[in-house]
């Protein structure tokens, strides 16, 4: 305790030095020290003058704060000439003094204020989710991550080497979310920590590959900064993605609970894994099951066009253990054909142009999942999405 105590004590002696360091802080702290000292001097005078207006050193201290800054309430006056004299270097040197200390405030506010959008200042806020990296995929993260959560105001600091423009386009477009920035090397626990690491609840970590960053090295940076996260955060939960499979036990012994290879669902995947982990592992086995695929298409029987989706479902659920999850229909798109109906040496010239920049049947495709029971399927549902 005694030595916890002194540990303090000199810390706190250190930040007096470094700041009594800068030549403005020792003058304001010069001034001041010289202003206190004259409060028992006017203090004296005007008792010894006969001014029972300065009964007490209270009395004389309060005559200082108020003409320090020229205010000068008038309840408490000098009246002798060396009092009136020391009134006078107050007010001179009072002035000096309250310019060059609200001066440093100011700069002090636009300086914390001007750190924290470059992300060099200290995150203060808790329960906070961190994503750490940046790639192609944030954007789409950051859209599905209220969702999952539940929470549409969720507070987020994102840890990377973005620039300020680059960090306030991102933040621009989710403005509903408490987002910060910490700039710098995830991978370096000194970063980590002005991210408030140890009061953090969940922290993603992404596939970096931003400002041109190559993906081979992707899953060792991954690893470095799980291993850092749980130095600072031992029970925070870690969803990371992966580049190369091989990599996945490695991250598991690092300490990450969710592991999702990197692609396009791997935004919903690892929101998913926030709420659990077992979220991951449920369409890892549903669309991954490469030997025997869960998820299968197949035609609809043409018996069911007309009738609703209820007696469809509850139909091949009965007969062929089939769950159905959604309809879709393909329809043509408009073709250069369907525009051009003529026959004339207009039509023919822009044929000849447009031959073979267009594929020979463009289709469109509609896709209804979990349609209402009332639905009624029409000839146009040709395939059925079905979980085996």
């Amino acid at each position: 305790m005694r030595e916890q105590k002194r540990g303090r004590e000199f810390f706190l002696w250190k930040r007096f030095v470094a700041w009594f360091s800068e030549p403005s802080n020792r003058l304001v702290f010069g001034l001041f020290l010289s202003l206190m000292a004259l409060v028992p001097l006017v203090w004296w005078v005007e008792k010894t003058g006969g001014n029972d207006l300065f009964k007490t050193i209270g009395d004389a201290l309060w005559w200082l704060i108020v003409t320090i800054p020229t205010v000068g309430y008038g309840d408490i006056v000098p009246k002798t000439v060396v009092g009136r004299v020391i009134g006078v270097v107050v007010i001179v040197f009072g002035v000096a003094f309250y310019a060059i200390l609200s001066g440093q405030i100011v700069s002090f506010l636009i300086d914390k204020k001007l750190k924290e959008r470059r992300g060099l200042s200290v995150v203060r806020v808790k329960n906070h989710i961190l994503i750490l990296g940046v790639n192609s995929y944030l954007e789409k993260l950051l859209t599905i991550l209220p969702e999952f959560a539940g929470e549409k105001h969720l507070a987020l600091v994102l840890v990377n080497d973005m620039t300020e423009d680059e960090f306030l386009e991102v933040k621009n477009k989710f403005p509903h979310l408490l987002m910060k920035f910490v700039f710098g090397d995830y991978t370096k626990e000194a970063v980590l920590k002005r991210a408030n690491v140890e009061n953090a609840m969940h922290a993603f970590i992404l596939a970096d590959n931003f400002h041109h960053r190559s993906l081979d090295d992707a899953d060792e940076r991954t690893i470095m900064a799980t291993l850092s996260l749980k130095a600072l955060n031992p029970d925070l939960c870690v969803s990371a993605e992966a580049i190369k499979s091989e990599k996945a036990s490695a991250l598991k012994r690092a300490g990450v609970e969710n592991v999702i290879f990197n692609g396009m669902f791997s935004p919903t995947l690892l929101s998913a894994s926030m709420i659990s982990p077992a979220m991951p592992v449920f369409f890892e086995d549903l669309l991954a099951s490469y030997e025997h695929p869960r998820l299968m298409v197949i035609p609809v029987d043409t018996r069911f066009v007309g009738k609703s989706f209820r007696e469809y479902f509850l139909a091949l659920r009965e007969r062929e253990k089939l769950i159905v999850v959604g309809l879709y229909r393909a329809e043509k798109e408009l073709s250069i054909e369907d525009m051009l109906s003529g026959n004339d040496a207009i039509d023919e010239f822009i044929r000849s142009k447009l031959v073979g920049e267009t594929g020979e049947e463009d289709l469109k495709y509609h896709v209804k999942i979990n349609p209402p029971d009332e639905y009624i399927i029409s000839p146009d549902d040709a395939y059925a999405f079905v979980i085996r």
